[in-house]
Order: structure tokens, then sequence, then C-alpha cells
């Protein structure tokens, strides 16, 4: 094979997880987030943001869609995109995260919570004050929150690299 076709992105196409994310808020401006019942890598924390790993050939929305309900039994309505996370493959002690993309879209304001049916690898679900995220999430995760709540606020779109 010719160095030419190895590099080349239609033929070998770089393998990359691609997540979609929700950002669903209460009318006290909380940020939902889902806590895994484990988490046995130190390097990670259990709360996370509802949505997940999006499927081959499955819409973005689709696989948001999809993902929450499959975790917390609800149906969420994305709406625009407010964020976009690129992480760098990286190897950590015990694994190697491969390179991702992650949407993060508006999912709204929900006035009261739903009827939350937890799936089996969610322990419960709580609301997180922004100014409370810092230290109960993964520093990128609350990164993303705060570039997606300064698009709710009428800026831009981000677009955030790395851990």
């Amino acid at each position: 094979m010719t160095d030419q076709r190895k590099h080349d992105h239609f033929i070998h196409a770089p393998e990359r997880r691609v997540g979609a994310l929700g950002i669903v808020r209460n009318p006290d401006g909380h940020v939902l987030f889902v806590e895994k019942k484990e988490s046995t890598a130190s390097h990670t924390s259990p709360y996370y943001l509802p949505g997940g790993c999006v499927e081959e050939n499955e819409p973005f929305l689709d696989g948001l869609v999809r993902a929450a309900r499959r975790k917390m039994g609800v149906t969420l309505e994305p709406g625009r995109l407010l964020a976009v996370h690129h992480m760098y493959g990286k190897q950590w002690e015990d694994h190697y995260s491969r390179e991702g993309i992650n949407l993060l879209y508006d999912c709204g304001v929900w006035e009261k919570d739903p009827e939350f049916e937890l799936g089996p690898d969610v322990a419960r679900v709580s609301w997180v004050a922004p100014e409370d995220m810092r230290g109960l999430t993964m520093t990128f995760t609350a990164d993303r929150v705060d570039a997606a709540l300064r698009a709710l606020s009428g800026g831009d779109v981000e677009v955030l690299a790395d851990h």
C-alpha cells in the first residue's frame, strides 16, 4: 500500500468516539447530573451529563435521546448545539481513553422532576449548582457545562479541546 493511501482518511478513517450530551436545567439554574453506581478508575468521577456515546450510523440527537432514556427512563428534547469538546486520546494508568468528540445540546428547563426510571448502572440523578460542579465532576465536565451555560446566556458555541 502506498504511503498516500495509508493516510487517506476516507479509506483509513481514524477511530473516534462521538458523545451527545444534554444540558438540562431547573428554574434555579442547577444542572442535571447522572451518578454511576460504581466508578473503579481513580481518575474518573461518578457524575456525568445525561446522554452518552452515539452508535455507528446513529444521528447525534437520536443517540442522546436513546442514551438518556436507557439511563434515566426519560425522553429528552434536545435543541440547539451549545458546545463541542474534542478529547484527545490519552493513556491513563489503568486504561487508554480513545479520542472523542462530545456535542452538548440544550435540553431545556424542567419545571418539575419527571418520574425517573434509573438504569441498572445509575445510582441517582442530582441537580447541581454550577458553582458546586468543580470538585464533584471531572474538570473537563465542569468546563463543558460552563461553556454550554455561556452559550445559553447569549454566547457563541465554543469548541473546547483536551482533558
